[in-house]
């Protein structure tokens, strides 16, 4: 009903112009038919006020539907004052025997076809019920004389043909309002089934690439697996073993990217932290690997003071640090550096590698993009989502034969968790 109310709002409201004038030109006709009845005059002129309190009131409130909330509330005024409207009319030429006592149930039936059988609508009937047992309950003398056959004959056709062409113009209006709400939704029922079919086939994606990733080092496992089953005894059993387990740990890396890629960005956990204890701990986390790729690992700056998940973030410096690590060659270093002003707090990775070429810097927001034989085009995915979700930013600075900084900047002040970016459409600038 909401979609079906914007859409009411959109397009004018329940009431146009032109319905006005209409409405304006049935009541003169029916002033002309109590003139020429001789009814008394000041009842007719009291009929005028009425409708003219009418008139405006529902010109006041017409004019202050500016949403869909504004036309729920505005409409139970503009029921109300069309209530009392037609229980006034009716109360001035004759009560129970005026002409326009057809008219008196138009309300409930205008709010019955509006909300629906809600307690809105029934509560509007109660006091339309309520009015009109009001009304009955006034002495001839009140109410006025009874109009003569002819006079009301045409009254009650007046009476009856407005009360037929407002319900027309009313149905007619939600009818195409509630089309176009069925039209909206059918819109936004595709746009998930396409989403739905685009996480699919990213999905299938990665189950490909996963497969194509560990097809090489499981083919590796079982020749060399195969070779110390014949030669148990070679000399290069313990290689051939060091091999296993590299591969091994490598397809565990893998499989770790891929899991942490397919499943949503976990709600954050805030806490109190000093982004330079957090860089250390990552360098003694990696400080084996980087000994064994002959690579230095550098801490450099201050403690610094921040709000954020400390095992996200840990998370998100690992994968650009192992990155740094194996895009630099043996001899190189790798260094953190952690800086902070007023506005914000920066962690900086900055290798002696290969750095990335200007045509590979342009291709960063492509899926899976990788520069290393052996990389997922994940790991950087993993800290971009991270990153983002603290409210911070991911960016590089490239140069060939020189090395990489991937800078990472925090705000200092807690900042609202944005939504989370689609994974598939981040990428990986060097994993």
């Amino acid at each position: 009903m909401r979609q079906r109310n914007r859409i009411l709002v959109e397009h004018g409201g329940p009431t146009k112009w032109w319905m006005f004038a209409i409405g304006a030109l049935v009541q003169l006709a029916w002033f002309g038919n109590l003139l020429m009845a001789s009814y008394p005059t000041w009842r007719v002129g009291a009929l005028l006020a009425v409708w003219c309190w009418f008139m405006f009131m529902q010109r006041l409130f017409h004019g202050r539907i500016k949403s869909t909330q504004q036309l729920e509330h505005m409409f139970i005024w503009m029921n109300l004052s069309s209530q009392l409207f037609v229980v006034g009319s009716a109360t001035l030429t004759g009560g129970l025997n005026s002409p326009m006592v057809p008219s008196l149930i138009l309300p409930s039936i205008v709010s019955l076809l509006f909300f629906g059988p809600i307690p809105a609508s029934r509560w509007i009937a109660v006091a339309n019920g309520l009015l009109v047992v009001a009304m009955a309950c006034l002495p001839a003398v009140v109410v006025g004389p009874t109009l003569e056959f002819t006079n009301y004959a045409i009254g009650l056709l007046l009476s009856l043909g407005w009360g037929l062409f407002m319900l027309h113009m009313v149905v007619g209006k939600l009818t195409v309002a509630a089309s176009r709400a069925g039209e909206s939704m059918m819109c936004l029922r595709e746009d998930q089934v396409s989403e739905a079919e685009a996480r699919l086939r990213r999905l299938q994606s990665v189950g490909a690439k996963v497969a194509h990733e560990l097809k090489n080092p499981l083919a590796s496992i079982k020749g060399l697996c195969q070779l110390i089953a014949r030669t148990p005894a070679s000399e290069r059993t313990q290689d051939r073993l060091a091999v296993v387990a590299s591969e091994i740990s490598r397809m565990e890396t893998i499989l770790q990217e891929y899991l942490s890629f397919s499943r949503p960005l976990e709600d954050l956990r805030p806490e109190s932290l000093d982004l330079r204890a957090l860089a250390k701990d990552v360098i003694d986390v990696l400080a084996g690997r980087a000994d064994g790729a002959g690579v230095t690992l550098v801490l450099d700056g201050h403690a610094t003071p921040a709000l954020g998940d400390a095992r996200r973030l840990k998370e998100a410096l690992i994968n650009l640090v192992q990155n740094a690590i194996e895009a630099t060659p043996h001899g190189g270093s790798v260094t953190l550096s952690v800086r902070h002003n007023q506005a914000a707090v920066t962690l900086a990775v900055r290798d002696t590698g290969r750095g990335i070429a200007t045509e590979d810097l342009e291709r960063l927001g492509t899926s899976f993009f990788t520069t290393r034989p052996n990389g997922t085009g994940l790991g950087v995915v993993l800290a971009q989502g991270v990153i983002t979700q603290h409210g911070g930013q991911l960016t590089y600075e490239s140069s060939v034969g020189r090395g990489t900084t991937a800078t990472i900047t925090l705000p200092t002040q807690p900042v609202a968790t944005p939504e989370p970016q689609p994974r598939a459409s981040m990428v990986e600038a060097r994993a």
